[in-house]
């Protein structure tokens, strides 16, 4: 009996234990992750994508949910900005943004998540990142143009030289057929114009 009891107390703690952790994970506190760029990451072109990480947060639209919700909200994002603020900042609806013709070099990505009223969170939810953007190296770009080059002018002189070669046996075969079917005197035909001068 006793032993009944002690696994039936055994089994009550470890259903409570497992509820306080689903309880824990379903209430924990919102973070964000910048996932790309990463830190000192190169990129190459002036197309910067930036994907988000958020958990226990809802990404919603700000425009559609004005009211202040508990567990709702948005991204603000930020580059190269010394003064971020609200006003500022990019508002993102989604875990992804694109930032389009920036300009070569080093930069900085701040991001925030921020309620349905653009207000900070509490604690205060930030991330940066910093990383460079390059142009593609225009050596790389000449060497295949050269290569490209290179490879049409070898295949243009083969090209030619199978022409020339086409057109020669053409020539030389049509040369022959001329010359078959032109008529061939005869012994006959030599021995009759070699008489008619003799009687003449």
């Amino acid at each position: 009996m006793i032993k009944k009891i002690q696994t039936f107390i055994l089994s009550l703690i470890a259903v409570f234990v497992a509820t306080a952790a689903v309880n824990a994970q379903a209430t924990g506190a919102p973070t964000l992750e910048i996932i790309t760029p990463g830190e000192d990451q190169i990129i190459y072109g002036n197309t910067i994508p930036i994907l988000f990480n958020v958990e226990n947060f809802e990404i919603v639209n700000y425009e559609e949910n004005t009211k202040p919700t508990a567990g709702q909200g948005h991204i603000h994002i930020w580059l190269d900005d010394e003064n971020p603020t609200p006003v500022s900042a990019n508002k993102v609806v989604e875990n992804t943004f694109t930032f389009s013709d920036v300009p070569y070099g080093q930069h900085t990505l701040m991001a925030e998540l921020v309620g349905n009223t653009h207000q900070s969170l509490t604690p205060p939810q930030k991330m940066t990142v910093n990383f460079t953007n390059a142009e593609i190296a225009s050596s790389e770009a000449a060497a295949t143009s050269g290569f490209d080059k290179n490879t049409a002018l070898v295949i243009l002189v083969v090209v030619a030289l199978v022409i020339i070669a086409a057109w020669w046996y053409t020539k030389e075969e049509d040369e022959e057929e001329i010359s078959e079917t032109k008529p061939k005197r005869t012994k006959k035909a030599i021995a009759k114009k070699t008489t008619r001068k003799k009687t003449k």
